[in-house]
């Protein structure tokens, strides 16, 4: 499966309530590699609307996805991973802070937009920061 096909796959249907059929979304992004488990981080962080889950259900799914995937990337993007979750928004400077750090590690889109999501951006100097890097990754 390809990223594109994986992203349709779970893109506004992600399995919330159904902890086997998350799980394995999470193991087939860590089959399918490069910024897929990031993109399932996304989703994980930033519910839709119309999703309720509690706190510490939400903690634990994005606790075991950190417990079975490991990269780098995960403890810079961790401050806004948990500001989404807990619906408590980070500084622009932290977000831009976060996202100067994750510009090191190209292609990471997914991650950059966990970031870019953790904070108000009333100046839009994070979203401005946010098509900067992406711009760097894609020349």
């Amino acid at each position: 499966m390809t990223y594109q096909e994986f992203y349709t796959h779970i893109d506004c249907r992600f399995p919330y309530h159904d902890t086997a059929a998350w799980q394995q979304l999470i193991a087939q992004s860590l089959e399918i590699g490069g910024d897929v488990p990031f993109l399932v981080l996304h989703e994980i962080c930033r519910l839709p609307t119309s999703v309720t889950l509690n706190i510490e259900q939400h903690l634990a799914m994005y606790a075991y996805w950190k417990t079975v995937f490991s990269h780098c990337v995960q403890d810079i993007v961790e401050p806004a991973s948990l500001a989404l979750i807990q619906r408590q928004l980070l500084s622009d400077a932290d977000v831009i802070y976060i996202m100067e750090q994750l510009r090191a590690y190209s292609q990471q889109y997914s991650a950059l937009q966990v970031a870019l999501f953790a904070c108000v951006d009333e100046q839009g100097v994070v979203d401005a920061k946010y098509e900067e890097i992406a711009s760097e990754w894609q020349r």
